[in-house]
């Protein structure tokens, strides 16, 4: 009667279907997938909206950077005659008013517009660049909240077993085929896992805050995840994401050199750096000034002037010289800037694509082989434990190295979905975004 009592509960445990608690997203709130947590960022963070307003008073500057300097107006009473100030008692005596205006013949106004329109291509690609990094940590973000959603569903699943273990080890105590002891460390193994799903729904609650942020949102407001596609607890066939190989590096440079916001802002910069440059040195160049003025008489014929001036520079070693050395230093700055960009671009495409193959190749090795092996060696002392072959620490840490095997299974996805996002975010386009539930 007892081990037909053992082999039931043992056989209730191996036989009983494990539940997907939904413990991670169980609050009620906005379903978000990876499509539309973009969608939304795209639209409603403050920093795009910001970089579109900087777009806008880049772009309004353009002309009055080209557009001449007012005109003078000016209003005299000549030669009045003191004390009376009475203009009848002299012929010279006149009301004055004269125009001039500065039309700079160096050519300044155009490279001046010119330079103003650089840095509204400048500050354009700046905004393409906010967007793309919206993009890149709102997909971030989702990837982290992805892979807690996801060991939670682990960690319930796995208090599921440990509490069926410990009903097994009570049954098999209470028939006198197991220790006490058994029974104790079943019980401790519950409540530290209890605790450590307590510490990743607060590890939960701060990376929703974070994608919140991102989606210019409340941070307090739920956030739930599309539910992935079911599958048993310790089924070895785990459905995993697709995590396609990636083209060679030197392609995905071609591509950021083409694309990528960075750099193009940094040549933008280098071109009107140059341009300046140009107005800089024309600088030199007198100033014309035309002018004309009337003169009103009383008793006698109005007058009508003309004038022409030019500007001097006679401070120009002072002024004009070292203006140029400024520029000329700027421009030196802005080229080694889009050297070092480059570079940088490079650099973080190295370490993003070293990371997503990384994580790839894993993904493949867990879900090929170190899950489905930790299942069968559950399994196996499942069995053994049964029996009396084995103990029941050995059970637990095979049960334990399977929770591992497929925490560290959504780890790397999670891991893979965030490279490829940075590399898209570097090559200035979507390559491969994988999707977040098959």
């Amino acid at each position: 009667m007892h081990i037909r009592i053992i082999v039931l509960a043992v056989a209730a445990l191996c036989a009983a279907p494990v539940t997907l608690a939904a413990q991670g997203p169980s609050a009620r709130g906005d379903t978000f997938d990876l499509a539309r947590a973009v969608a939304v960022a795209r639209v409603a963070n403050p920093r795009v909206t910001s970089a579109a307003a900087g777009v806008d008073a880049a772009t309004a500057r353009i002309r009055p950077a080209g557009a001449l300097p007012d005109p003078t107006l000016t209003l005299g009473a000549m030669n009045y005659m003191l004390p009376s100030l009475s203009a009848a008692r002299d012929p010279l005596s006149m009301n004055q008013v004269t125009v001039m205006q500065m039309l700079p013949v160096n050519g300044t106004l155009g490279l001046r517009r010119a330079v103003a329109r650089f840095d509204s291509t400048r500050v354009a690609y700046r905004r393409d660049a906010v967007v793309l990094e919206v993009e890149r940590e709102a997909r971030s973000r989702y990837w982290d909240l992805y892979h807690i959603d996801r060991a939670l569903e682990i960690m319930d699943r796995t208090l599921t077993v440990l509490r069926e273990l410990s009903n097994v080890a009570t049954t098999m105590y209470a028939v006198g085929t197991t220790v006490q002891s058994d029974v104790i460390r079943s019980q401790v193994a519950i409540t530290r896992m209890r605790q450590e799903i307590e510490e990743m729904r607060l590890q939960r609650f701060t990376a929703a805050s974070a994608l919140n942020a991102v989606l210019g949102r409340a941070g307090e407001m739920p956030i739930v995840l599309p539910a992935p596609a079911a599958h048993e607890g310790h089924d070895p066939t785990l459905r995993v994401l697709d995590t396609p190989p990636l083209p060679l590096l030197d392609s995905l440079v071609a591509l950021a050199e083409q694309h990528t916001p960075q750099i193009a802002e940094a040549r933008a910069m280098a071109d009107g750096a140059r341009t300046n440059e140009t107005a800089v040195r024309r600088m030199i160049y007198p100033d014309l000034g035309l002018g004309v003025s009337y003169g009103q008489r009383p008793g006698s014929n109005d007058m009508l002037s003309a004038m022409v001036s030019v500007s001097v520079p006679v401070f120009a070693r002072s002024r004009q010289f070292r203006m140029r050395d400024e520029a000329r230093a700027m421009r030196t700055g802005s080229e080694e800037d889009l050297r070092a960009m480059r570079l940088a671009v490079r650099s973080m495409l190295a370490t993003a694509y070293a990371e997503a193959e990384t994580a790839r190749r894993q993904v493949a090795l867990y879900a090929g082989s170190l899950v489905p092996q930790s299942v069968a060696s559950y399994e196996a002392a499942i069995a053994a434990y049964r029996v009396g072959r084995v103990d029941f620490p050995t059970a637990l840490d095979a049960q334990m190295a399977l929770l591992t095997y497929q925490h560290d299974l959504h780890r790397y996805e999670a891991m893979y979905g965030t490279a490829v996002a940075e590399i898209d975010r570097l090559i200035g386009r979507p390559f491969a975004a994988p999707a977040a539930n098959r």
